[in-house]
């Protein structure tokens, strides 16, 4: 009677728990459902895909500045770059499509990209459902419009060039290499900044939960017209499931596809300690190569991994960011010398937000006490000083691993 009546008082205290929990499941939008969710359609092709792109985010972006609207819709929409005729004149097409990370754009891959257009490599750029327009819209994002968005990008485009590479930038990056190894019979390599494979938060699977009652963290309009200033909980949550999908993925199929990843040791956003073990039992593959950016460790080199020590106070710089990682640092937005600087660490405050915005002797880094010990006004490093090194790296790898 005793065990009833416990198991009785149990049920009562958990059925209320499951029916929030099946109604907010149910109520999660599936992909592409709700209409409001700009993705890649199957066979369509770039243009006609580029075409729609501009139209959306034309009627919903938000704007920073009105009177830039050109600037700032060629910024955020997806974009494809020919290799020269009169320079490149091999036969042979070899493509590289990439994808941004959660809260960013296409203008985000262009230093990349233009550095593969560069080295003869046709380029393509797609934009993530939920971005370019508002961070409201990444409310109802669900992880299978990235997916299909990616996949559908690919696709069209492996039928178009002779070989295909994938990569892309955190999120995006996780993107990229689950279609490789889904795809491994028409991807030669894949290329990946930055990849989430795992939130860099001890909590990050309070993720789902969380999104059951909350949608925002913070929520602040943006004043970078590349990137939102905030992202929504749900997001998040998409972000949290994604990764750990494509973890376990890799991790339980272990492959000698070709991999090249560059990532920084001091990421506060993904948990690089995560990518280097997926890195070590997932990419096996001899031709795999990790370029690792690390303030504490020496500088050194061995078949698969380069360390490259980024402790460089002369420079007033203490270690790479997240997205620092592929950036040129002759960018003119985000470079060393660009009119935006990432101060958001300072949003509560004004006044030393516009000193970090505007300061000649600014600090640059990842956020940690070691940063703010040189100057209480630091800011987020959005290029990388060794960015011409990576891509020479990067581009002898596809190159290496074109024709086998």
């Amino acid at each position: 009677m005793q065990k009833n009546t416990l198991r009785s008082g149990i049920s009562l205290l958990v059925l209320p728990f499951l029916l929030v929990v099946s109604t907010w499941v149910i109520a999660q939008p599936s992909p592409s459902e709700n209409g409001t969710v700009l993705v890649y359609k199957k066979g369509e092709s770039f243009t006609q895909y580029r075409q729609r792109a501009h139209d959306y985010v034309f009627e919903r972006k938000v704007w920073v500045n009105e009177s830039n609207k050109q600037r700032e819709l060629s910024a955020v929409l997806p974009f494809e770059l020919l290799p020269d005729t009169e320079q490149c004149a091999e036969p042979a097409k070899a493509g590289v499509i990439l994808s941004h990370g959660l809260s960013d754009s296409p203008f985000s891959m262009r230093d990349m990209a233009y550095a593969l257009q560069a080295a003869c490599y046709h380029v393509r750029v797609v934009l993530l459902p939920g971005h370019g327009t508002r961070a409201e819209d990444l409310l109802d994002v669900h992880r299978e419009d990235w997916r299909a968005t990616f996949r559908s990008a690919a696709d069209q485009f492996g039928q178009e060039v002779d070989t295909l590479y994938v990569g892309g930038f955190s999120t995006g990056g996780a993107l990229a290499v689950e279609y490789a190894w889904q795809h491994s019979d028409r991807v030669a390599g894949v290329v990946l900044f930055s990849p989430v494979f795992k939130v860099n938060s001890r909590i990050d699977w309070l993720a789902p939960w969380l999104a059951l009652v909350k949608d925002w963290l913070d929520h602040r309009p943006s004043d970078d017209f590349a990137k939102y200033a905030s992202i929504p909980v749900p997001a998040i949550a998409q972000v949290y499931r994604l990764a750990k999908e494509v973890r376990a993925e890799l991790v339980d199929n272990p492959s000698d596809l070709p991999v090249f990843m560059a990532l920084s040791e001091e990421d506060n956003t993904v948990d690089s300690s995560v990518s280097q073990t997926v890195f070590e039992l997932g990419m096996i593959g001899d031709k795999s190569r990790m370029v690792l950016y690390s303030q504490t460790q020496n500088s050194q080199k061995n078949d698969r991994l380069t360390v490259q020590n980024t402790y460089w106070p002369e420079d007033n710089i203490l270690g790479l960011s997240h997205m620092a990682i592929h950036g040129h640092p002759e960018n003119p937005y985000y470079g060393a010398e660009g009119e935006y600087r990432l101060c958001g660490w300072h949003a509560t405050n004004e006044e030393r937000y516009q000193v970090c915005r505007k300061a000649k002797d600014n600090w640059f880094g990842e956020h940690s006490d070691a940063l703010f010990d040189q100057g209480n006004h630091a800011a987020r490093i959005s290029w990388n000083p060794h960015f011409h090194a990576l891509m020479q790296e990067i581009t002898l790898f596809l190159q290496t691993n074109r024709y086998n």
